[in-house]
C-alpha cells in the first residue's frame, strides 16, 4: 500500500545510464516513490509528480510549458554555460546540479526540493551572481557571440544572420559594451571565463528561436 507522505519522483533523464543510476539510487530510499518515464514528452503527461529529475532540454520544456508549482524540477546536467543556468533559474527550476553530483547530493537536493527550499550547485550560484551584476545580452546578441566565439568576422556573421553587415556590427559594439571589453578577443575570453554560451545552450533553442542562418552545430561552422 502506498504510503502517501512519500515524495514521488518522476525521473525523466535523456541518458539512460543517468536514468538507470537515479533509479538504483532512488530504489533504496523509504519516503521516495519512483514514478518511471523515459520519454520527456510522456513526462509532461504524468500527473501527481512532486519532483521531477530531468537533464537541461527536458527540464526547462517542462517548466515552460507547466504553471509554476505544479511540480518541481531538478536538472541534472554537465551544461554549466550562465546563459543556460539563468535561462533554468528564470523559469523557476527547483534545483540544478552537475552530472558529477554524488548519489547523496541528488537525494538530499530532491528532499530539499519537496520541501519547498532550492539545491542550486555552488558554481551555478556564483554565475548567477555574476549575471545579475551585468546587463543581460539579448537572444540575438548571445546569437552573435557564439559566432564571434566561432572566429567569424563580421561579415560572415550578417550572412549567417540573414541582415547587413552594419547590423552584426552594432550588435558587436553591443556585447563589448555589456561585457566591458575592448575587443574581440576580450569579448571571447570573458564568455568563455563567465561560461556566457556553448554549444548545448544553443543546441537547446529550437529552429524557431534560432535565427535561420544560425549554425546547427559546430561542426556547420567549420564548413
Amino acid at each position: 500500500m502506498l504510503n502517501d507522505d512519500r515524495i514521488r519522483v518522476l525521473i525523466a533523464h535523456s541518458n539512460p545510464l543517468v536514468a538507470a543510476g537515479l533509479e538504483a539510487a532512488f530504489s533504496t530510499q523509504q519516503d521516495f516513490h519512483i514514478v518511471r518515464c523515459r520519454d520527456t514528452v510522456e513526462a509532461s503527461l504524468v500527473g501527481a509528480v512532486t519532483v521531477a529529475v530531468m537533464d537541461f532540454e527536458g527540464g526547462t520544456q517542462r517548466l515552460a510549458a507547466q504553471c509554476r508549482g505544479v511540480c518541481r524540477v531538478l536538472i541534472l546536467s554537465d551544461d554549466d554555460s550562465e546563459v543556460s543556468i539563468r535561462r533554468a533559474m528564470e523559469l523557476g527550476v527547483g534545483g540544478y546540479l552537475p552530472l558529477s553530483s554524488g548519489v547523496e547530493s541528488v537525494v538530499h537536493a530532491v528532499r530539499c526540493i519537496h520541501s519547498g527550499g532550492t539545491a542550486i550547485a555552488p558554481n551555478a550560484m556564483a554565475k548567477m551572481a555574476m549575471s545579475l551584476q551585468s546587463c543581460a545580452l539579448t537572444q540575438r546578441e548571445v546569437e552573435v557571440l557564439w559566432l564571434i566565439m566561432q572566429g567569424l568576422p563580421d561579415k560572415a556573421i550578417a550572412h549567417r544572420l540573414e541582415r547587413s553587415i552594419e547590423t552584426a556590427k552594432a550588435h558587436g559594439r553591443a556585447i563589448r559594451l555589456k561585457l566591458r571589453a575592448s575587443s574581440r578577443v576580450e569579448v571571447v575570453a570573458i564568455a568563455r571565463r563567465r561560461g556566457l554560451v556553448s554549444e548545448k545552450s544553443m543546441a537547446s533553442l529550437g529552429p524557431a528561436q534560432r535565427s535561420p542562418g544560425l549554425p546547427q552545430n559546430f561542426a556547420e561552422t567549420q564548413r
